[in-house]
């Protein structure tokens, strides 16, 4: 057994999953740090596009590899 899955199991507090590392759920996220939780957040993506920024890349205001994905 893991020293992670011994401190899991002594772990009275409830747990919630978040589905999705978009705007929402990474708003929830935010909300719920001081709640005495544990929180596991899932997201099939280790990065996060911040769409806004598309059209700039678009127009050659800024260069793809500010907003591009990781890999």
């Amino acid at each position: 057994m893991s020293a992670r899955e011994t401190q899991d199991a002594g772990d009275s507090r409830p747990s919630v999953v978040v589905v999705g590392g978009g705007f929402a759920g990474l708003t929830a996220v935010k909300a719920l740090k001081h709640a005495p939780v544990r929180i596991l957040l899932v997201d099939r993506r280790n990065h996060h596009v911040f769409q806004p920024l598309l059209y700039q890349v678009a127009t050659a205001m800024l260069p793809p590899e500010t907003i591009a994905v990781a890999t």
